[in-house]
């Protein structure tokens, strides 16, 4: 029974292994849609940090920080994380710049309940300021932490003996919460409001509690990881962001497919195209359907991405080449992402 059920899976591996032999890697940037669309009139935002609490009530959060044995200040310094966060990746967009507002006058909760909107003469003062279009504020951040502690026993041989030895696990977990609402100075609208919550975990083991303890990450840097993520969530949530996405293509089968290696090492598309189109015709189907998949790709580093659909459809109905199945799905989604990326490009 045990061979008939490892037999099959021994020779899977034994095809995903050959499968990936025959391929190499490329790496391609690609400019992704945001997550959604504003008005074209929108091109510049100044980002303000409103989500520490009222200037009234600042010793009752630091008290509470004693309480819960966080960081004091550590939500504080995460929030300004955010906003380093979100500024930085919308100025490495081509859609949308962005500036910070450097103002502690704009208070909100300090919790994760929404503050009142802010009024439009407030938002018109600040975006005329710094001649924006629109107010991007951090209206509320919020974090909570849970500290894990546990004990196991592992048996263990030493010199020849079994011992039990005490094992001492940690596990550290943080929720962090980040609300946002961008103001559009020229439609008078709150166009949008989202919040953010991103869930992160540690462990540690040892054979002390306390060096177990020691290879968890200290709040503070844990904080300020998340809220730098949190603000490039947002930023990708309203402007098109540059990501790098990876690509294989075949190097065996004949000699075009072979030689077609050499010219995608230059970035030589034009003459990896040429060879591999004589692969195409190549009298074995198998070469030739893995030419015609590379040269899917080749027509998609080139930004004709119709053309790459026919040749990607074309290696997986007349060829039946299993890779490219999912190729043209992902041909299909960079397509219709290219239609997104045409409307939120719009000047």
């Amino acid at each position: 029974m045990k061979k008939c059920i490892f037999k099959p899976v021994f020779v899977l591996l034994i095809l995903i292994v050959l499968s990936s032999c025959a391929t190499r890697r490329v790496s391609m940037q690609v400019l992704v849609p945001a997550g959604i669309t504003i008005p074209s009139s929108v091109k510049s935002v100044a980002v303000l940090n409103r989500s520490l609490p009222p200037h009234d009530k600042p010793v009752l959060n630091i008290l509470e920080g004693f309480i819960s044995g966080e960081s004091v200040l550590a939500d504080r310094e995460g929030s300004f994380n955010c906003i380093r966060g979100v500024q930085d990746r919308l100025n490495e967009s081509p859609r949308i710049k962005a500036i910070t507002i450097e103002s502690d006058a704009y208070r909100g909760t300090g919790t994760k309940q929404f503050p009142t909107e802010l009024d439009w003469e407030s938002v018109d003062e600040l975006c005329r300021s710094d001649q924006v279009d629109a107010l991007l504020s951090l209206e509320t951040f919020d974090s909570d932490f849970e500290l894990r502690k546990s004990t196991s026993k592992q048996k263990e041989k030493v010199n020849g003996r079994e011992t039990v030895r005490l094992k001492y696990k940690t596990s550290l977990e943080v929720d962090v919460n980040s609300g946002w609402r961008l103001y559009d100075n020229l439609s008078r609208k709150v166009i949008d409001q989202v919040v953010f919550t991103d869930s992160k975990s540690w462990s540690g083991e040892g054979d002390s509690e306390k060096e177990a303890l020691e290879k968890l990450p200290s709040k503070r840097h844990v904080l300020n990881d998340a809220g730098r993520f949190a603000g490039i969530q947002m930023a990708n949530r309203i402007s098109p962001n540059w990501t790098t996405e990876s690509r294989r293509y075949f190097v065996k089968g004949s000699s075009g497919l072979k030689n077609g290696r050499v010219h995608v090492k230059f970035n030589d598309w034009d003459a990896a195209r040429k060879v591999w189109l004589t692969s195409a015709n190549d009298q074995d189907p198998k070469a030739a359907g893995r030419a015609c998949y590379n040269l899917a790709l080749a027509a998609e580093m080139q930004g004709d991405m119709d053309l790459a659909i026919q040749w990607a459809e074309k290696a997986m109905k007349e060829f039946h080449l299993r890779q490219a199945r999912d190729y043209v799905d992902r041909l299909y989604l960079r397509r219709e992402n290219e239609q997104r990326l045409l409307e939120q490009m719009k000047q």
